[in-house]
């Protein structure tokens, strides 16, 4: 948490899916963005013990969400909600967020009450 809100990290290559996103959160959360993995990685490092969950783009260029789960886990940052923003939640993506233990998926386009709904459960 910082300061009276809890801290949100948005991790997505598409300035307009972060800006969806932060309009659904921002009364809430307080906000941290990222445009790619690596971005991502620096923020959590940044602010490691602040994050009270992420939402992370599965599909991203240089570092995608999976390598940034990867990158939690052998950081011991695993213990952070996260919730992998996609187009679809295929088969494959879904067997492989269960070996990180990923708190859901949110489907893209976006629903502002589901969206809502599942940070409020895990935060």
């Amino acid at each position: 948490m910082i300061g009276d809100k809890k801290a949100i990290l948005i991790v997505d290559d598409s300035v307009v899916d972060r800006e969806i996103l932060k309009d659904i959160l921002y009364d809430e959360y307080e906000i941290f963005e990222a445009d790619n993995g690596k971005s991502a990685r620096n923020v959590l490092l940044d602010l490691m013990g602040c994050l009270d969950a992420i939402l992370l783009d599965i599909s991203m260029p240089m570092m995608d969400g999976f390598d940034v789960l990867r990158f939690m886990k052998e950081s011991g940052f695993d213990d952070i909600p996260v919730f992998l923003v996609t187009t679809e939640a295929t088969r494959d993506n879904v067997q492989r967020a269960a070996s990180y233990k990923v708190s859901g998926f949110i489907v893209k386009p976006f629903d502002r009450e589901d969206i809502l709904k599942r940070v409020h459960s895990k935060i």
